[in-house]
């Protein structure tokens, strides 16, 4: 038999797709995706189907607690030394914007996301599953995941090191806490949305750090970074 079937076939009806295998017709179809109700397209190089791979390494997440708004600072630097013997592969950077005090800001807060290729220094460092809710922390998302090595560490506002590398991204928030349409956390890495990605990754001694522009705008930020280590 023939690929393809025609339908009313003693009236000339529609041609439907089909593969014949071994005398039986198997229909071929088109795949599209999207939300309940929604038609996001045909699934193609330029609209890819969303997947999530679930990956096994071990999974960390590393919030810095509030950070206020200044002209060119350091919020936070997250780093990988030479000897942990890890690479670190960064899933997610957030900047939240705080609502718990009123502010009222006409500026929006530019931030920029680069490589590090040393330390920072003073500052707050993590704590390892920190059960302080304001403190600067490092927690394993599994308790069946390894302690964390002592050559990665996180940092609130450090005063020196956190040295720039190259510029990975930037993105803008708007302070005011009234202001609904910018509340939601910002995302550095648009992982799902990209049509091939592949990971932020720090090898030893790289880390990332998230600095402010030039402009010095008010309020505060909190920052959440999920990584896993390999």
């Amino acid at each position: 038999m023939a690929d393809n079937t025609l339908l009313n076939s003693g009236t000339g009806g529609d041609t439907i797709a089909s593969d014949d295998i071994g005398g039986v017709k198997f229909q071929r179809t088109k795949l599209i995706h999207g939300a309940d109700g929604v038609n996001a397209g045909d699934v193609a190089t330029g609209n890819p189907l969303p997947v999530i791979i679930l990956s096994k390494n071990p999974q960390y997440r590393f919030l810095t607690g509030v950070s206020a708004a200044g002209s060119n600072k350091v919020h936070f630097d997250l780093f990988n030394a030479s000897g942990s013997g890890k690479t670190m592969k960064i899933i997610s950077v957030k900047a939240i914007k705080d609502g718990s005090v009123a502010v009222t800001g006409v500026l929006g807060i530019k931030l920029y996301l680069t490589f590090t290729s040393a330390v920072g220094t003073t500052g707050s460092v993590h704590t390892e599953n920190n059960t302080t809710i304001t403190g600067v922390s490092i927690s394993e998302v599994s308790a069946a995941n390894a302690a964390l090595p002592a050559g990665v560490t996180g940092r609130l506002a450090p005063g020196g090191g956190a040295t720039a590398g190259a510029v990975i991204g930037t993105r803008n928030i708007m302070p005011e806490e009234t202001n609904a349409s910018s509340y939601p956390a910002v995302e550095f890495l648009d992982v799902l949305n990209t049509v091939a990605t592949q990971p932020l990754t720090c090898a030893e001694g790289v880390g990332i750090r998230i600095v402010q522009g030039a402009v010095a705008s008010v309020g505060n930020l909190d920052f959440e970074v999920v990584f896993e280590l390999e």
